[in-house]
């Protein structure tokens, strides 16, 4: 792999800031040891991970967490319409399996 194509795989972030918020930034990178590039990425993954957390994780009280269960562990009820439905469309493809085939 050359050092182009290697490049080729990575994508650039730029920011543009006030020089204060640069200084300040750049400072804290320092306290950390790091550089200001590093500082971004990893304060941003952190910050990444928090927000997919938040979005894709369901918090509920341990009640609620036991009624879902309970009503999960029901068996299915009766769904009538659901049965008329299914049967129609069966007996539909049906019909026209039997009209492909003659």
């Amino acid at each position: 792999m050359t050092a182009a194509n290697g490049r080729e795989k990575e994508k650039r972030l730029v920011a543009r800031v006030k020089p204060e918020i640069h200084q300040r930034i750049a400072e804290a990178a320092e306290l950390q040891g790091s550089t200001v590039s590093q500082f971004l990425l990893d304060s941003a993954l952190e910050r990444a991970a928090e927000v997919t957390e938040r979005a894709t994780r369901i918090t509920t009280s341990r009640e609620a967490f036991e009624n879902m269960m309970a009503a999960l562990d029901q068996p299915a009820r009766p769904l009538p319409r659901l049965r008329k439905a299914a049967r129609r469309y069966k007996e539909t493809v049906d019909a026209t399996d039997q009209e492909r085939a003659t």
